[in-house]
């Protein structure tokens, strides 16, 4: 995917950094642990402790999601201004390219 518009530094803002972080975070909402539990039909404390640690491995998703969303957004900000930023993002979002 091809880097748009650069900014007043001269950086240009990916793309794909922003829908990798966007999906990371949507995958780190995603109830895991219930449908394990579920699926392995496991006994209560085999669940909490299953429960645990599949939460534990969505939330450092999500926080990677948010680091590499995060820097191209404050990137994209830079560029279009913050009131433009909403706006920019979806596009990026919605774009083929």
């Amino acid at each position: 995917m091809a880097d748009v518009s650069p900014n007043a530094a001269g950086q240009s803002v990916s793309p794909a950094r922003i829908r990798i972080g966007v999906g990371l975070i949507l995958i780190s909402w995603l109830p895991i642990a219930q449908v394990l539990i579920w699926v392995f039909s496991m006994p209560s404390d085999q669940a909490h402790e299953v429960r645990l640690v599949t939460w534990s491995i969505q939330i450092l998703i999500g926080f990677v999601g948010v680091a590499v969303a995060g820097r191209e957004t404050v990137r994209l900000a830079k560029s279009v201004g913050w009131r433009q930023l909403p706006r920019a993002v979806w596009a990026l979002l919605r774009s083929p390219a």
